[in-house]
């Protein structure tokens, strides 16, 4: 396995692990944003088990959508302290 996919497998983990905790705490209150959290895992986890060959962009695409999962677990922290 090479270094950059130790990497996307660690982040992947981690991603999940997060948004398995703040799911769990959020469950029922952000129906929505729970469906698009488990859209972007399933989307994140297609592209990993795709091929290496579209020079780099594939790697960003999973890149952006861990920072999309990142600014909703943060959007879900922000409600959450916010009485939402």
């Amino acid at each position: 396995m090479t270094r950059a996919k130790l990497k996307v497998t660690a982040a992947m983990l981690a991603v999940g692990l997060l948004s398995f905790a703040a799911g769990s705490q959020a469950q029922g209150r952000y129906p929505e944003v729970n469906r698009a959290e488990g859209h972007l895992q399933a989307a994140l986890g297609d592209l990993h088990a795709a091929r290496d060959v579209f020079g780099g962009h594939k790697g960003a695409a999973e890149g952006l959508i861990q920072q999309a999962l990142g600014q909703l677990q943060e959007g879900k922290g922000f409600a959450a302290a916010h009485g939402m």
